[in-house]
């Protein structure tokens, strides 16, 4: 003989609907006013849920729920919902908040940045075979450092102004297309050197000289004395700086610092608005941030110095310190749901998710499809036809696997060139190809995570119907009062709950309510 189903207490009955005994806990736990051990109490919170659902029940009876604008609304608050479940808001946060983290210090680096061949990018094919003459170029430079040579020494002698380039740069969270680049300087200490950091583009090697407290920003207005030509002479030279030094002794003698930017300086970008710049380090030439970053107080004008634009005067305006994480936070989260940073986000989420569904990943099935995006390239029709006849398990989830060949499909029919994707190195064949997977590996347990929703999730279908009836509440009390005039709202919605009352018929079963002790 099968085991019946064991049936939940009903609480109450309203206009023929069973309104169970889980559904009435989950309203009253929203209800800070309700308490169980308090008669009186208990007694209130009844007769609000029992008007509550006869106003409900009118809804219904006037067929409101079968309204398209309604089923629209239904659906939008579905989704929302199903969302809540599919992301891990813990996990964003710590996330989130290591990149706010990040904002407080700045590396001060030197990089040593070994570009692919320019072919290669006019091909839009990269093999893991066309890099390894590169790598051995990065690789013989990083033994000459390891071995004694400095990093600037070495840089310098190797860049080329084509391929390879040696440069000094402060590092800010987003500012490298790949994040590896990033993700390897924050994670060295001053005077760390890095081996070959290869990334979609090319190789880096790298040098952290030391980390600094973010300054913040800081807004100045420029006059910019230039030099006549690219080449100026000595005479021109002298001329421009003697030009420099009259517009100082004006600026020192309390003329209006704007007016004499908009009347002197030669900055044709800035001068029609006053002059005014607002920088952070690394943003613009280093003579001048270093005179700006100087300016200790607001109103503080620096004396002429060069560059080889010309001799710069500045007067500090303004100065911003760096965000809070408060107001950092949405704009951080949004540039990691447009970037690779997309799979950081999501990452608290997805683990535990295969954690929950006993996620297996065959390595040696995916080995397979790594040696075949060696020789053709993932968006290739050769990649794609002789994937789609190769059927080893490619990943396990649940009692569900998934095949190579059904990874292929998925690559095949959600094109990782188009926008749908973010594809951090489309030129990579290996590096596409895994991001892809990733994608893959995403879809796979979001729709796993959301079929077993109401399995899983007793709460889910519970808010789900809290959705409805509050949707169908707000349209039946807006119909019936809250439309009418203020004054007259009071006496309507008595009058309102009068006619229910009377209209639809109720039990209350008091027995199972009594046994409720606390929520």
């Amino acid at each position: 003989m099968e085991a019946k189903e064991k049936k939940e207490p009903v609480v109450m009955t309203v206009a023929g609907k069973d309104i169970p005994l889980s559904e009435f806990i989950f309203m009253a736990k929203k209800d800070n006013s309700v308490d169980f051990r308090n008669k009186q109490s208990v007694k209130n919170y009844v007769e609000l849920y029992k008007n509550f659902k006869l106003k409900v029940a009118d809804a219904e009876a006037l067929t409101i729920h079968e309204a398209p604008r309604f089923e629209e609304e239904m659906e939008k608050l579905g989704l929302q919902l199903q969302q809540s479940y599919l992301t891990d808001k813990s996990g964003e946060d710590s996330v989130i908040r290591i990149m706010y983290e990040r904002t407080k210090n700045i590396p001060v680096t030197k990089q040593i940045f070994f570009r692919y061949p320019q072919e290669m990018f006019e091909l839009q094919r990269i093999y893991s075979t066309d890099t390894l003459a590169l790598f051995e170029k990065v690789n013989d430079a990083y033994t000459r450092i390891q071995n004694g040579e400095s990093f600037e020494a070495v840089g310098k002698a190797l860049s080329n102004g084509s391929d390879i380039y040696f440069f000094e740069k402060y590092v800010y969270p987003f500012m490298y297309s790949f994040k590896v680049v990033e993700d390897y300087i924050y994670s060295m200490r001053p005077g760390d050197i890095s081996g070959p950091v290869r990334c979609g583009t090319g190789f880096y090697l790298l040098k952290v000289d030391s980390i600094i407290p973010n300054p913040g920003t800081i807004r100045v207005v420029h006059i910019l004395s230039a030099y006549p030509s690219e080449n100026p002479t000595d005479e021109e030279i002298a001329e421009t700086r003697r030009k420099s030094e009259e517009i100082y002794q004006k600026a020192l003698s309390n003329e209006d610092f704007t007016a004499l930017a908009i009347a002197f300086s030669d900055d044709s970008v800035n001068a029609r608005n006053g002059g005014i710049i607002e920088f952070r380090l690394g943003e613009l030439l280093n003579p001048f941030e270093k005179a700006g970053f100087a300016l200790a107080n607001i109103g503080d004008i620096s004396q002429p110095f060069q560059s080889r634009y010309g001799y710069h005067i500045l007067k500090l305006t303004g100065r911003k310190p760096i965000s809070s994480f408060e107001d950092d936070a949405s704009y951080i989260y949004n540039m990691m749901q447009k970037s690779d940073r997309f799979f950081d986000l999501n990452r608290s989420f997805d683990e535990r998710i295969k954690t929950r569904h006993g996620f297996v990943f065959h390595a040696e099935a995916y080995e397979e499809l790594q040696r075949l995006a060696n020789e053709n390239f993932p968006t290739d029709s050769i990649f794609i036809s002789r994937g789609l006849d190769m059927e080893k398990t490619l990943i396990s989830i649940d009692t569900l696997e998934f095949s190579q060949s059904l990874f292929v499909e998925y690559l095949q029919n959600r094109n990782p060139l188009s926008s749908q994707i973010h594809v951090s190195s489309p030129t990579y064949s290996l590096d596409l190809m895994q991001e892809v997977f990733d994608y893959f590996i995403r879809d796979i347990l979001t729709e796993v995570e959301k079929r077993s929703l109401v399995r899983d999730y007793p709460d889910y279908l519970l808010q789900l119907n809290e959705y409805y009836d509050a949707t169908l509440l707000f349209e039946i009390s807006n119909k019936r009062v809250w439309s009418r005039a203020v004054e007259e709202q009071e006496q309507l919605e008595a009058e309102w709950v009068k006619e229910l009352n009377e209209k639809y018929p109720v039990t209350i079963n008091w027995k199972v309510i009594k046994k409720i002790k606390k929520i």
